[in-house]
């Protein structure tokens, strides 16, 4: 990773820490790499990050990860790894506004290399995704920064993640909010809808210039989220649904039959199974006080007969455009696919690593560092170069490379394993 973030580790020794003392055995990366290690490895838990922590080759390979090795005069010879605790507490004292700059940082530097040139939309946009979801599932009788149905016991703490779109359909974690605000006079807690004009705000300052397609559900095709796309210069693509917006639905079913031009009709086959693909748009529709474009699509096959629909102020549609229209839309799943691997799939989203409101939020910033790490190492390059990584099962795969790094110490002249790219070929 060295040679993708070269200043990986002297970003995390420089998230400031105010009661950090002078002189520790642990520097500030080998803190933060010990909780980056146990969801990127797929340990599950502390716990169980602490079992295995010193065995074998494991603290000479975690020095050479974090950048404090064996020859730091604190360890006199003899390294070794932090446990879970001393990590949790150095998490809960850092600012967490600090440290969720860091996927930001990460994605900047991957722009500036052109990783994501190949999934532009129509060769010029940048396509970001984004959802909310529950970060962790409170424990009984804590109040601190959650969200409840009634009363002051918080159930659970809640989370908005924007993506980004990257090449061969592999997206990483971009910015995220948390949705724990509460207005104090209007005894009002904080909704996604909120959480995004926040987070638009910190998209725009970071990177003002970056040409921008937004891509959400039907909580997003709103006028809220279209007067920023309208104030940022963004594009959007926003599922559209007749409960939602249900003059813009009306409208569309009523100039329908007068958009008859408007029309393309897709056969394609697949496993012997055939697919029937007939989309429709209509330009022009009051959404709100303003206008917006609507594009359709009716999928038909042996089994079922789905209608989509996308709200969307791409201008000029052609059948070529509202295709690929329809097909940005759809890639929504990619952030649902996310958020079903950090849960189901041993990284452990939903999980309380940390009570902490603090600690709570640096651990799932250090998630999304570990996703981003973890696309880059096995679909940018263990997938593509080796046939067995292909055949595995990612968190086969993550718990494979834990006990290798148990079992084998890295050489300290170890090659570079070439290109990170994306590609199969």
């Amino acid at each position: 990773m060295a040679a993708v973030f070269p200043e990986f580790n002297q970003w995390l020794n420089e998230l400031p820490d105010p009661r950090r003392q002078e002189f520790c055995l642990y520097e500030g990366s080998h803190l933060w790499w010990s909780i980056i290690s146990t969801f990127m490895f797929r340990t599950g838990s502390r716990n169980a990050f602490d079992e295995k922590r010193l065995t074998g080759q494991m603290p000479w390979n975690m020095g050479e990860l974090c950048g404090q090795s064996a020859a730091d005069p604190r360890f006199e010879g003899q390294p070794t790894v932090t446990c879970s605790d001393n990590a949790s507490y150095h998490a809960c004292r850092v600012d967490p506004e600090k440290v969720r700059e860091l996927p930001a940082r990460m994605i900047r530097l991957l722009l500036k290399r052109r990783f994501f040139d190949s999934s532009r939309l129509f060769g010029h946009w940048y396509t970001l995704i984004v959802d909310g979801t529950v970060q962790e599932k409170c424990r009984q009788n804590f109040t601190q920064g959650g969200k409840s149905a009634s009363g002051t016991e918080a159930r659970y703490r809640y989370v908005l993640q924007v993506l980004i779109r990257g090449p061969e359909g592999v997206a990483f974690p971009l910015m995220h909010e948390s949705v724990d605000m509460h207005d104090p006079v209007a005894d009002k807690e904080d909704c996604e809808l909120k959480a995004f004009l926040r987070m638009s705000q910190r998209i725009k300052i970071q990177f003002p210039r970056l040409p921008i397609c937004l891509i959400g559900d039907a909580l997003y095709a709103c006028e809220t989220v279209i007067k920023v796309c309208r104030q940022n210069q963004w594009k959007y693509i926003l599922t559209l649904k007749e409960g939602r917006q249900p003059t813009t639905w009306s409208e569309l079913l009523a100039l329908l039959p007068l958009n008859r031009a408007n029309h393309l009709r897709v056969s394609s086959g697949r496993d012997g199974k055939t697919c029937l693909q007939d989309y429709r748009w209509v330009e022009h529709l009051m959404l709100g006080e303003g206008q917006t474009n609507v594009v359709l699509l009716g999928e038909i096959t042996a089994q079922t007969a789905t209608l989509y629909a996308y709200a969307t102020n791409f201008e000029n549609l052609t059948a070529q455009r509202a295709e690929a229209i329809v097909g940005a839309g759809r890639e929504r799943h990619l952030i649902e696919d996310h958020f079903n691997t950090e849960k189901n799939h041993g990284i452990g989203l939903e999980h309380v690593f940390c009570a902490n409101q603090n600690g709570s939020k640096n651990y799932f910033t250090m998630m999304q560092v570990a996703q981003i790490l973890w696309q880059l190492t096995c679909h940018g390059c263990l997938c593509r170069l080796y046939q067995w990584a292909r055949d595995a099962t990612a968190r086969g795969l993550a718990r494979a490379i834990w006990e290798a790094l148990q079992a084998c110490r890295l050489p300290p002249d170890l090659p570079p394993l070439g290109q990170i790219r994306f590609c199969s070929d």
